[in-house]
């Protein structure tokens, strides 16, 4: 037992070593914990056939693992899975809804059959052991992927592409595996081609609808628990285990793909039930667990790389050739031959050619793959044939992605020009270079007076400054952009800031439901602004304005059947929601005048300044027709929402000074008491009369 917690500290430590030397050298951390695993497997090795009984045993655990398959999958697969549904900003990736879903559900089962067919047909196997070979290989890895497009700067819709891809095939491919692997063990009547579909189908829509449930049971249960952070983040672990478990043993359906479900729910839904900080906090926990849980399984499954090895015949290599070119060449026929179809019915943007050819060549596999991998390897419900032929070929296949695709993605990005920023982002980026020196020169004048350097030192610095950003030579925003494409990014730029001030309103000052709607309409809007510029802007901001179809519905009944508790409910909610977008436009406004002014200038931020006062004065049309027909009402809930924003800025100012030392631990739970009753009397929404 105290090996194995030793080896385990060990294992966290190895995590934060190859984290920082995968930034310091600009590595894939991948290939860095594969090479620190091969050589520990091979020194494990060397020792026993020199020294017998004194091996390594510190390692000892790791070489001949002693959990079960399924043991392993259960303790790595929910937290890999989670934490990369979770960081998914799901409102942006639904407009690539389309070719995501086609990336990782259609061609997870296109690379499934080529690559099962060509190891079948070069191997000898039967082809079911080459189908579940190709599941387990169709999914990717794009930690990898993502961290070397962060480092050229891919474009945007590029990293969602793949990202959204790379955590959807996982599903996809896990469950097409379980059903491969419950034919293999015989727990399926069999039934052919139609009977695998039928329970692949089953297995998935009821994982999704088995996660989707549960994430938002979770996203309900986040807004209860009154912004404490460590609640909150205990909440979300002891939500991925059980819903695994109880997917696949209990209601027979999958498990990874409910996990993902849940991950995506609360990944939507949890920025306006969580404060910022508890949000970014919870985000950094997933993250530094699930790159533990990644780091240990690759360790355990690359020390075992050697001995696994001994095992291999050298066809196997005449085999990897063959379901690499397969892989590539599903990717190549899905991208090249489908994706234009989408295009055409209108179904996606076009998706560019150099797009396509790194989305073909960054398939790197990685964690996920190596967990099935294993769970294969120590499945004794197999013949051994199938195991040695699962375990060595995925198990070479994710290494020979690593070795050949890692290191010459970054190459090929650049070749294509992807790292390249377009002119209009060339122009924006000169712009703020020139805004910022300003300050910055400011600021190392001030410096240079505090620690009382010399000015010629100063400005020496100053003009290094100004050459190490390249400022001089920049050239004007105005001669590169027209005013056309400044206003889309002025409107995109006041769009996005909308979208991240509404989670400043939560908190219970408004219902969450209402804060998810605005955020809605805020997303709708950026991808507005994309297609149809100002129009679209102005036709959106109209349409977040008309009567709802519950409204509506619910004004009728009250008029006319005097059923009032909907309506109450529905004018509340409009009320609350008009009142919301107008701070938050008043906020905009100040945001357009003392940010974007040095950006655009002063013509073009004066006319966002009007498509802003445009909106507000329809809000308050809106408001001020809503007062005038139910004034005691809505009087009512001003008086409300305000008391409410004086009672969490009263808190948010006793945490302060408590924060600062200034008052004690027991004054301060005792106002935080009293205002916490104070908040139970105050969010009761008053009755409509």
């Amino acid at each position: 037992m105290m090996t194995e917690l030793l080896l385990g500290a060990t294992l966290i430590a190895v995590t934060g070593v190859v984290q920082a030397c995968s930034v310091r050298f600009a590595l894939p951390q991948a290939l860095l914990v594969a090479s620190v695993g091969i050589a520990c497997g091979a020194a494990s090795l060397l020792l026993n056939m020199l020294l017998p009984h004194s091996a390594l045993t510190f390692i000892a655990p790791l070489v001949a693992w002693p959990l079960p398959a399924q043991t392993c999958l259960t303790l790595f697969l929910p937290t890999l899975l989670f934490q990369a549904a979770l960081s998914v900003n799901v409102r942006e990736m639904l407009a690539d809804a389309a070719p995501i879903l086609l990336l990782a559900v259609f061609a997870v089962f296109v690379a499934t059959g080529a690559i099962g067919l060509a190891a079948s047909a070069v191997s000898g196997q039967p082809v079911i052991d080459g189908l579940l070979l190709g599941a387990i290989i169709a999914t990717t890895d794009p930690s990898a992927v993502l961290a070397v497009f962060r480092s050229v700067g891919a474009p945007a819709r590029l990293v969602r592409l793949v990202e959204g891809e790379s955590l959807l095939n996982d599903a996809t491919a896990i469950a097409v595996a379980g059903v491969l692997l419950a034919a293999l063990e015989g727990n399926h009547a069999t039934g052919g081609v139609g009977t695998a579909l039928r329970v692949f189908a089953f297995s998935f829509a009821g994982g999704t609808l088995f996660g989707a449930v549960a994430g938002r049971l979770l996203a309900w249960a986040l807004v209860h628990m009154g912004g404490e952070g460590k609640a909150e983040l205990t909440l979300t672990i002891a939500l991925p285990y059980p819903l695994y478990i109880v997917g696949d043993h209990y209601l027979h359906v999958s498990g990874v793909v409910a996990v993902v479900a849940a991950g995506l729910v609360v990944s939507g839904l949890g920025r306006t039930r969580l404060s910022p900080r508890n949000w970014d906090h919870l985000q950094l926990f997933w993250e530094q667990a699930a790159a533990i849980a990644g780091t240990v399984v690759f360790l355990i499954a690359t020390i075992r790389v050697p001995a696994l090895m001994r095992t291999a015949h050298p066809f196997d290599l005449v085999t990897l050739c063959a379901i690499v070119a397969a892989a590539l060449a599903a990717r190549v026929a899905v991208l090249f031959g489908v994706f234009p179809i989408l295009a055409r019915l209108r179904l996606s943007e076009p998706v560019s050619p150099a797009f396509k050819f790194v989305i073909a060549w960054g398939g790197l596999r990685g964690a996920v793959t190596i967990v099935l991998a294993l769970g294969i390897a120590g499945n004794d419900d197999l013949s051994e044939p199938t195991r040695r032929f699962v375990a060595v070929l995925a198990t070479g296949f994710v290494l020979l992605s690593l070795v050949m695709n890692g290191p010459t993605l970054k190459p090929l990005i650049r070749r294509l020009g992807l790292d390249r920023l377009s002119a209009q982002d060339r122009a924006i980026q000169r712009q703020v270079v020139r805004i910022a020196t300003t300050g910055v020169e400011e600021r190392v004048q001030v410096a240079s007076k505090v620690f009382e350097i010399a000015p010629e030192i100063a400005d020496k610095v100053v003009e290094q400054y100004r050459r190490s950003v390249a400022l001089d030579g920049a050239s004007n925003l105005d001669d590169l952009l027209s005013d056309q494409d400044r206003l889309a990014i002025g409107l995109l730029a006041l769009a996005r800031k909308e979208r991240d001030l509404i989670p400043d309103y939560g908190y219970g000052v408004v219902k969450v439901s209402n804060l998810d709607r605005m955020t809605r309409n805020a997303s709708d809007m950026i991808e507005a602004v994309r297609r149809d510029g100002r129009l679209g802007y102005r036709r959106r901001a109209a349409q977040i304005l008309a009567l709802s179809g519950m409204y509506r519905v619910s004004r009728w009944l009250h008029l006319h059947l005097r059923f009032d508790r909907l309506f109450a409910t529905a004018l509340a909610d409009r009320f609350e929601l008009l009142m919301c977008r107008r701070a938050v436009l008043e906020q905009l406004t100040r945001y357009n005048d003392e940010r974007l002014n040095d950006l655009l200038g002063d013509r073009l931020v004066s006319m966002l300044d009007k498509l802003l006062h445009a909106r507000i004065d329809a809000i308050e049309a809106a408001l001020n027709e809503m007062r005038s027909q139910y004034y005691r009402y809505t009087w009512r809930l001003e008086r409300r929402m305000l008391l409410l924003v004086a009672l969490r800025e009263g808190c948010a100012s006793v945490a302060a000074m408590y924060g600062d030392q200034t008052i004690s631990t027991e004054i301060y739970n005792s106002l935080n008491r009293e205002f916490a009753r104070a908040w139970e009397v105050a969010i009761a929404r008053p009755r409509f009369s």
